[in-house]
C-alpha cells in the first residue's frame, strides 16, 4: 500500500523539542506523507518555529488555533488532514525512520482501522531508556484487553482516518487530558480491528513537561474515561464481557500504590477506601482508613526504614 500518511502533531510550548521530533519524522522511509504541525495557542516561539520549518519544506504545513487542548488539537488536524491514514506523534516524541513502512501495509486487511507498535521508553531526568515486552500487546478485536489497561502509546498509532471521524474518536473535554487517547482507542476498538508490529519504532520521551507527571489528576482523568465509554461500549455491542466494577477497582488500587509510594499518603488512602467500596473489602478499608489517620511523620519513617532494609539485603 502506499496512501498518503497525514501525521498530527499537536504543539503547545513545544519550542525546545519540536524540531528534533519534526526531523525524525521527516526522515521516514515511507514517502507519501504530509505533516501537520498545529499551533495549539502556545505562548512561546512554537509558531514561528512551525512557520519557519514549513516554510523550508513542502511537506509540512502549519496551522495556528486558539488553546483547546489535545484533543480538540488532534480533532482540527484529523479535519485538516487530506491523507487517506492519520497517524499521531506527540512534539516531544521521535520515531525510527521504518516506523511508517513497516505498518502501513498491514492495512491490506480492510478489517484493521488502526495499526500500532511498540516503543522505547526514554526517562530523561534518568538519562536512560527501556524497551518493553510486547506480552500486553494485543491484535484482533482488543477492546476487552484495551479497558483494563492502555496498551496503545498514542506515538505509534496509524488509523484511517474515515473511521477516526467516524467515530469522533477524541473528545476534547480537558479533564480527560493525559488519558484521551485512551479512550479515542477504546471508541475505535468498538469498531475495527488492530493489529500490531512487535518491534520498537518509536520513542516515548518522559520528562518534567509531561502532563502524564500528575499523578492526581491522570487518576481523575482514568475515572472519568471509564464514565464516558460505558454507554457508547453499551450502544456498540451488548455482548462484551467487562466487568467495569472490577477495572475501576483496579485503577483505584494502582493509584493507591502509587501515591504511597511518593508520599501522598493522604491520597493513597482515600484512593484504597475506594477501592474497597467495590467489594466492601475491609481488609482494604482497613489499609485505606490506616494510611488517613496515621500520622504522617510516622508513615515516612516506617517507609524510609523499609527502602533502606531493602537495599541492604
Amino acid at each position: 500500500m502506499s496512501g498518503l500518511v497525514s501525521i498530527v502533531v499537536p504543539v503547545y510550548k513545544g519550542e525546545t523539542y519540536i524540531e528534533k521530533t519534526v526531523k525524525t519524522i521527516l526522515s521516514q522511509e515511507y514517502e507519501n506523507i504530509e505533516l501537520l504541525l498545529i499551533n495549539d495557542g502556545s505562548p512561546d516561539e512554537s509558531g514561528s518555529i512551525i512557520d519557519r520549518i514549513a516554510l523550508s519544506d513542502k511537506r509540512v504545513k502549519a496551522f495556528h488555533k486558539e488553546n483547546g487542548g489535545i484533543a480538540d488539537a488532534r480533532n482540527y488536524g484529523i479535519e485538516k488532514a487530506t491523507g487517506e491514514f492519520i497517524a499521531f506523534c506527540d512534539q516531544d516524541d521521535l520515531w525510527l525512520p521504518s516506523k511508517l513502512l513497516k505498518q502501513i501495509p498491514l492495512f491490506k486487511n480492510e478489517k484493521v482501522g488502526l495499526v500500532y507498535c511498540g516503543e522505547i521508553a526514554e526517562y530523561q531526568q534518568l538519562n536512560k531508556q527501556s524497551k518493553p515486552n510486547f506480552n500486553n500487546k494485543y491484535r484482533g478485536n482488543v477492546f476487552e484487553k484495551l479497558i483494563k489497561i492502555n496498551m496503545v502509546d498514542c506515538c505509534t498509532v496509524v488509523a484511517r482516518k474515515t473511521l477516526l471521524k467516524q467515530i469522533k474518536a477524541f473528545d476534547d473535554d480537558r479533564e480527560l487530558m493525559g488519558v484521551d487517547d485512551w479512550l479515542a482507542w477504546l471508541k475505535l476498538s468498538l469498531i475495527c480491528e488492530f493489529d500490531f508490529i512487535a518491534e520498537h519504532l518509536a520513542i516515548h520521551v518522559f520528562h518534567d513537561d509531561n502532563y502524564s507527571s500528575n499523578q492526581a489528576k491522570m487518576y481523575q482523568a482514568e475515572l472519568i474515561c471509564m464514565e464516558k465509554i460505558k454507554p457508547i461500549a453499551k450502544q456498540y455491542s451488548q455482548n462484551l464481557a467487562v466487568n467495569y466494577r472490577l477495572i475501576e477497582k483496579s485503577i483505584h488500587l494502582r493509584y493507591a500504590e502509587a501515591f504511597i509510594y511518593n508520599g501522598d499518603f493522604v491520597l493513597g488512602g482515600q484512593a484504597l477506601l475506594l477501592a474497597a467500596k467495590h467489594d466492601n473489602n475491609l481488609r482494604i478499608k482497613f489499609k485505606g482508613a490506616f494510611f488517613i489517620y496515621c500520622p504522617s511523620i510516622l508513615l515516612y519513617t516506617m517507609q524510609n526504614v523499609k527502602r533502606l532494609i531493602k537495599s541492604n539485603q
